[in-house]
């Protein structure tokens, strides 16, 4: 959302409407050119109550509004009818894997009733454009926005082959949790220490989490610096998140270089399949038996470059 701000055309003007912390916009603001107005969101009804009151307040002439509870309180008061909506759901609830079928359900029965509650849908990948097209919102009032990576670009260099070529680092970014999966990470980072005994396969977890954990170093919460400097000690980077709008940490990975393997889910239905943590893990694996990490690397990074297409402030903007 920061990034939104910062890429926008000065001709606009942004207000945030958020919950404050100790009674002040929190942190994640700062530095940001922006109005802010507080917004009690304590609960559902102390939310859309005080919307209520904020919208009827003050005059905007679009409201973006940002995740899934913010999109359903806009559209429920239908702000729609007196000014210009757009929503983007940064993942859509219904795809979430740590809830049951029928709350599944639910939430995709509740977006499919508020589909045409908003102007436009700004997805923030062609795989969340895809399910608001499902939930039939019109294919003229949908449209992608990319994310941007979060950190600036590291230096292009294999750090395999320049280091101890019987070490493999591999590495997950976000918050130890049901939506990052990180038992699925376990999983394949075993499946790689079975398949090259000879290597040792050294994990790293870039993020929130557990202060100790077998086989597995977890950082804590990382900064953007710390981020950059965890991610440049990898030589792979693998994504294992189970459901996602469009991952900002694969776009820190390939900024920084490196080449990646994601699991194949809505966000990235359509990944070519030997950049898969499927297909893509026995091409690994062969390359470092036979000593062709480097030409392995290159490989991949080409299809990442060519999957992910311009992720820039200008391409952003024009979004």
């Amino acid at each position: 959302m920061r990034t939104y701000v910062e890429s926008s055309s000065s001709a606009y003007a942004h207000t945030v409407v958020a919950p404050f912390v100790d009674g002040a916009p929190a942190p994640i603001w700062q530095g940001l050119d922006v109005r802010h107005i507080r917004w009690d969101a304590a609960s559902p009804v102390t939310a859309l109550r005080d919307l209520r009151r904020i919208l009827g307040a003050h005059r905007f002439d679009v409201i973006h509004a940002h995740s899934s509870y913010p999109g359903a309180y806009v559209r429920l008061l239908r702000a729609g009818r007196r000014t210009r909506v757009v929503y983007t759901p940064h993942c859509y609830a219904f795809l979430r894997t740590d809830v049951s079928p029928a709350v599944r359900s639910a939430f995709r029965v509740s977006e499919r009733l508020l589909a045409r509650g908003a102007s436009m849908v700004a997805a923030c990948g062609p795989g969340e454009r895809n399910e608001a097209l499902a939930l039939g919102v019109p294919g003229e009032r949908t449209t992608v926005v990319p994310n941007l990576p979060s950190v600036l670009p590291g230096e292009d260099r294999a750090r395999r082959g320049a280091g101890d070529p019987s070490v493999l680092r591999v590495g997950m970014l976000g918050r130890w949790a049901p939506q990052k999966d990180p038992d699925y990470f376990l999983g394949r980072v075993e499946h790689l220490r079975a398949a090259l005994p000879a290597v040792t396969v050294a994990a790293t977890w870039i993020g929130d989490g557990p202060s100790s954990t077998p086989r597995v170093r977890v950082t804590g919460w990382a900064g953007r610096d710390d981020v950059r400097a965890e991610l440049a000690e990898l030589d792979v980077y693998f994504h294992t998140a189970a459901w996602e709008g469009f991952p900002i940490a694969i776009l820190d990975a390939a900024a920084m270089g490196l080449p990646i393997l994601a699991r194949r889910i809505s966000a990235l239905s359509d990944l070519p399949d030997e950049v898969t943590l499927g297909a893509g893990t026995d091409s690994l694996i062969a390359a470092v038996e036979s000593g062709a990490f480097a030409r392995w690397r290159v490989r991949n990074r080409a299809v990442w470059a060519r999957y992910l297409g311009p992720r820039d402030v200008l391409s952003q903007r024009r979004a």
